[in-house]
């Protein structure tokens, strides 16, 4: 089949200087058939639309973020404004404000947005009441999960893209269905990419129960000090994750750049990079990696740390407790591509399937977990057949914050 051109979907911190770094990546990139073409963000004064509680979220005037899009544009890069908050307010608060909010969608379209990502439908019944040109996005946060439902959003509201359900990101046979149904009704399935999002016990690790908590949280939280309440409730169970068993790194949703080709292969052609709210560094270096399909450093720099949400530190200066190589993951992913696939939704982790944890065992168990360095066994001909343990980590690694 003939390959399409693969775009991404850039997070923007409204930092002006990653316009022009993105550019540059775009030229560089250009000949290999990848771009990034659309940035997405949003800014603080509406940050009760948006699914990062206000101290997150860039401190912008109006002026500037008009300044902003039409840099982008001119730059050849698209602006998506997401307003998806999972929970924008109480039916009666939406009420009162539906004159403010439909008035922003005006503005926006009038200032250049080509898209507006949402995560709860009466966002796209307020932009379809006013706009019917305006492109909307369908966001992950709603947790599309069957290929009707992409139908049921394509037939009432319009929607002409969908970020798929994270649990869904290895499942080939609902994305080889999703892919074919978008293809053929002028819709784009989008992967989100970079995310490690997840919870779990010892031995045990899924795809987050608490995403909905999280975003919900995300929604009433303004400062620095509402998001610790409750000892930083939700996140500290991922973060307790994490220091009962290293294991449950593998057993998360992310997708390599190096395995951006298996999505190609089943007609998807479209991706999210997150970390929106992360320093140009650090979202110019996933960029990067995403366009050149390779990235040399440790598998978890990948991910935003959630530490750095406080710290307020260089992502990729951010000390992990664990290395996991990333060239050491090239094949990891077979198992969920090979043949009919896999589905981890229909097993029990850690019991009636322990294939990552294994593999991570396989892979570095002899890596001395007090350390930065993960040392490589480089046993590949073993058969996986070890007994189940939890391999734990250090006590200094994650600490509650």
């Amino acid at each position: 089949m003939t390959r399409q051109f693969t775009s991404y979907k850039l997070g923007s911190n409204f930092d002006p200087a990653l316009i022009t770094k993105v550019s540059e990546l775009n030229a560089k990139y250009k000949d290999q058939g990848v771009q990034v073409d659309e940035f997405y963000g949003s800014d603080r004064d509406h940050a009760f639309l948006a699914a990062r509680p206000d101290f997150r979220l860039p401190d912008v005037n109006q002026k500037e973020l008009e300044q902003y899009v039409r840099a982008s544009l001119d730059a050849g890069i698209n602006f998506n404004y997401t307003m998806n908050s999972i929970n924008p307010g109480s039916k009666r608060e939406l009420q009162d404000r539906q004159t403010e909010i439909k008035a922003f969608i005006r503005y926006l379209e009038d200032i250049g947005v080509h898209r507006i990502t949402a995560a709860n439908p009466i966002i796209f019944e307020m932009v379809r009441s006013v706009s019917s040109s305006m492109k909307l996005e369908v966001s992950t946060i709603m947790h599309v999960d069957t290929v009707t439902q992409i139908k049921y959003l394509k037939d009432t509201f319009n929607i002409d893209k969908v970020c798929g359900n994270l649990l869904k990101n290895r499942n080939k046979r609902f994305l080889k269905g999703a892919a074919e149904y978008c293809n053929d009704n002028d819709v784009k399935y989008e992967i989100m990419v970079n995310e490690f999002c997840g919870v779990g016990s010892e031995a045990a690790t899924t795809h987050c129960t608490l995403r909905d908590a999280c975003y919900t949280a995300h929604a009433s939280d303004k400062t620095k000090e509402d998001a610790k309440l409750f000892d930083t409730y939700p996140m500290k169970h991922c973060i307790w994750a994490r220091e009962t068993d290293v294991t449950s790194w593998l057993k998360l949703r992310f997708v390599r750049p190096e395995d951006i080709y298996r999505y190609e292969d089943l007609g998807i052609n479209n991706f999210k990079i997150t970390g929106r709210t992360g320093t140009t560094k650090y979202i110019t270096a996933m960029a990067e990696a995403y366009l050149s399909r390779s990235w040399e450093g440790n598998l978890l720099q990948l991910w935003k740390p959630l530490e750095t949400i406080f710290t307020e530190k260089d992502e990729l200066d951010f000390k992990h407790n664990i290395v996991i190589p990333n060239k050491e993951l090239n094949k990891f992913v077979g198992k969920w591509f090979s043949g009919e696939g896999f589905r981890c939704e229909e097993e029990l982790c850690g019991s009636t399937c322990h294939y990552c944890h294994d593999y991570f065992d396989r892979k570095f168990s002899d890596a001395d977990l007090e350390s930065d360095q993960a040392h490589m066994l480089g046993c590949e001909e073993e058969p996986i057949n070890k007994p189940m343990k939890v391999i734990k980590v250090h006590n200094e690694g994650f600490r509650a914050i």
